[in-house]
């Protein structure tokens, strides 16, 4: 109400975003049945990126840019009751993705950035 008493009426403003690619790194990897751990290694640093859970026999991983642009990553499949040994893959690139439209529950049909 202002001053008066009398009902005041606010309008909305609706500001449009100007969204532009935002290219970021995905990791998509199709896992053993058996495995139920993975990590994500730097391989030249040895820092260790992620390390989660498998499910559904998928891992999934957002990392940042820079990794698409290089083979700098090491990944291990691991089981917790060590009836199997770990399996590796040396020298991984992820995908380059675009965040504004990318949808990683369903990350087969996407077309990467040019």
């Amino acid at each position: 109400m202002d001053k008066l008493g009398a009902m005041v009426m606010h309008y909305v403003t609706v500001n449009y975003l100007d969204l532009k690619p935002i290219p970021i790194s995905f990791l998509l990897a199709d896992c053993d049945p058996k495995s139920e751990r993975f990590q994500i290694l730097h391989r030249e640093t040895g820092q260790l990126l992620r390390h989660s859970r498998v499910l559904n026999n998928n891992f999934k991983a957002i990392l940042p840019l820079k990794y698409s642009q290089e083979n700098s990553l090491m990944c291990v499949m691991l089981d917790d009751n060590a009836e199997f040994n770990a399996a590796i893959l040396d020298n991984v690139k992820p995908m380059l993705v675009d965040l504004v439209i990318f949808d990683p529950n369903n990350p087969q049909p996407y077309e990467p950035i040019p």
